[in-house]
């Protein structure tokens, strides 16, 4: 009986979470602090998002995200390079991010397709960090393991088609490795949520 009940769940789960289920697509602007600040000091306005929300129970939902960030900065200095060497002139450096990430969230619905939510999210990024100097140029990248707590506020827009315009905040924050720092972000974003599940 046991088995024949999880057998069910397993079979009616992919349909109740699909009839709750949105996609949100946001253009991301982003704020660098810590070691990311200490390399890249400027304001981000390149990046984006797209995340998926499958409501598991009433308010509960799966948070699955997958990003782009890139900051971008010029400095005047000396860089010393992995095999010791000093090397001055005008850097170019940037920092691009692509984060993996799962989680859960609480939603919280307003009415007229309207919401609310908080989640947090965990998982990796893929983050490469590059400097040109001169003729030369030097990079590092590899995957980061990471959090990203997130709040966001959706405003229907059409509640027959289940569109939303919404804003959200994320902290992105990714351990230090061998090879690099740790990362670390404040991200502001604004898109559009699509309903593709039942209404």
């Amino acid at each position: 009986m046991r088995a024949l009940a999880l057998a069910a769940a397993v079979v009616l789960l992919p349909s109740a979470a699909q009839a709750q289920s949105h996609l949100r697509l946001s253009y991301e602007m982003a704020v660098p602090r810590g070691a990311t600040r200490d390399f890249v000091d400027r304001f981000s306005s390149r990046g984006g998002h797209l995340d998926g929300s499958f409501e598991l129970a009433p308010a509960f939902h799966l948070e699955l995200s997958v990003g782009w960030n890139t900051f971008n900065a010029a400095k005047q200095g000396v860089l010393t390079t992995s095999e010791g060497l000093d090397v001055s002139g005008k850097q170019f450096r940037y920092i691009n991010a692509l984060p993996v990430m799962g989680g859960f969230a609480f939603h919280v619905p307003l009415g007229h397709g309207s919401r609310v939510w908080a989640g947090v999210n965990g998982g990796g990024a893929l983050i490469e960090r590059l400097v040109d100097i001169g003729l030369g140029e030097y990079s590092h990248s590899g995957w980061q393991w990471g959090v990203m707590p997130q709040v966001g506020l959706a405003i229907g827009l059409d509640r027959k088609s289940g569109t939303a315009l919404f804003f959200d905040g994320r902290w992105e924050y990714y351990w230090k490795t061998s090879g690099s720092p740790a990362q670390q972000w404040f991200a502001f974003g604004v898109g559009l949520l699509f309903d593709v599940g039942g209404h």
